[in-house]
């Protein structure tokens, strides 16, 4: 049987998002390559070191996120992000201290969104990161109040964020791990300070990452903060299931160093090896539907309403011939999006058809496990998408994209692109 790259988080000392940068990259990812892609994020205003130190006579690797207005001497230590003020929401790692004026630039979720949408990155890295950023917003805004796409994140915290976000979605790319396992996740006890007093640990946005991704965490006997919001999403949203490590050959471990000095080691082990993991062909979540009838737009209304949907990250947008009163030939528009991206949509479908209305509903979705190969074919290397079918075969779709590129390069029709039979 076909061995499987597997990836074991020991997150016995919580888990944040440099200490989950350090230890990918002690992995052995290239940090040269993890560092030119970051460069494809329109993102300025930050550099970043890695260096090897010791936690508890243990060596972990620890990467900083070098904002500049720390060195032009505002005080900010790097800690964990806290949930305090929706104007003024902090998500940056390790240990919190926020001295500095409030008078920076902040970042809504949305303008987060469109930064990582616009980037050079690749559509694997690019998607995973949205998918964690997704649910550090949805966290926030049910903690405030406010809808995802208003949830505003400070200038610095943003910064930190994004890069923590985005690294580890390319250093998870770099991998490409089969699957992803994680101990139960143990934070801390007590409280931590804030802009606006005390939050009690777990703070409030960890705890609805949390609750929504039906994470298994404990608390254990250390009077502080273990695991940041980032850290709960990245967690949340990469594991299929938590527990004792599954039976594997062991081929690496990754060490990543938070800042603060503890009692314990404050480090985050990856482990990596090969085995066959506990097979899952698929997962569920939910989707957002969103319907309305239109019997008196263009096709070019039609036409141009699809291409923004789908270009602000709808999942997919469809069109169903129907006859609506007075026997009138009409379209049925169909939207699905992700749960968060509600008052988006709705903005656009308003703005962009006749409609007056729309109706809307949550349905759960069985989603099958895929992943993004590179094949090889008689006319070059074509990228494509292997799903695993609910009977354990597996089956590889060609990538459009791909496809029509190869076929404009060897000058060939598309059909015979497409007839290729692809494998790893």
């Amino acid at each position: 049987m076909d061995q499987k790259n597997i990836l074991y988080f020991d997150c016995s000392a919580g888990i944040s998002g440099d200490m989950t940068l350090g230890a990918l990259l002690d992995l052995g990812a290239d940090q040269e390559e993890f560092l030119k892609e970051l460069q494809k994020l329109p993102l300025e205003g930050y550099r970043i070191e890695t260096e090897m130190t010791e936690r508890n006579f243990i060596r972990a690797r620890q990467v900083k996120v070098i904002l500049e207005e720390e060195e032009k001497g505002h005080s900010h230590e790097h800690g964990h992000e806290h949930s305090c003020d929706v104007e003024h929401t902090h998500t940056h790692d390790h240990e919190h201290a926020h001295t500095h004026s409030h008078d920076h630039i902040h970042r809504s979720f949305r303008d987060i969104r469109e930064m990582i949408r616009e980037s050079g990155l690749s559509e694997e890295v690019k998607d995973l990161a949205l998918r964690i950023f997704s649910r550090v917003a949805r966290a926030e805004a049910r903690v405030h109040g406010k809808p995802v796409d208003e949830v505003q994140f400070h200038e610095v915290g943003a910064v930190d964020s994004i890069v923590d976000i985005v690294g580890c979605a390319i250093l998870i790319s770099q991998i490409r791990p089969d699957h992803v396992y994680a101990s139960v996740v143990q934070d801390g006890h007590g409280f931590v300070h804030c802009q606006h007093g005390l939050l009690s640990v777990p703070v409030p946005a960890v705890s609805e990452i949390f609750a929504e991704a039906g994470v298994t965490m404990r608390q254990i006997d250390v009077d502080t903060e273990l695991v940041t919001p980032t850290g709960a999403a990245i967690i949340a949203e990469l594991t299929e299931g938590f527990g004792p490590m599954p039976e594997m050959k062991l081929l690496k471990t990754g060490w990543g160093a938070g800042t603060k000095r503890l009692s314990i080691p404050n480090v985050l082990k990856i482990y990596q090896g090969t085995g066959q993991g506990r097979e899952t062909e698929h997962t569920e979540d939910q989707v957002l539907v969103l319907e309305t009838n239109l019997d008196d737009c263009t096709g070019e209304m039609l036409g141009f309403a699809m291409e923004e949907l789908m270009k602000e990250g709808a999942l997919d947008v469809f069109y169903t011939p129907i006859y609506m009163k007075k026997n009138r030939p009409a379209w049925k528009l169909t939207v699905l999006a992700r749960p968060e991206a509600e008052r988006r949509m709705e903005q656009l479908i308003f703005s962009h058809t006749t409609t007056i209305g729309i109706r809307k509903r949550l349905e759960k979705r069985r989603i099958l496990k895929r992943k993004q190969v590179s094949c090889r074919t008689a006319f070059g290397e074509m990228e494509g998408k292997q799903v695993v079918l609910p009977d354990g075969q597996k089956r590889i779709y060609p990538e459009y994209e791909s496809a029509v590129k190869l076929a404009l390069e060897n000058q060939v029709p598309l059909w015979e692109i497409l007839g290729q039979k692809l494998q790893e």
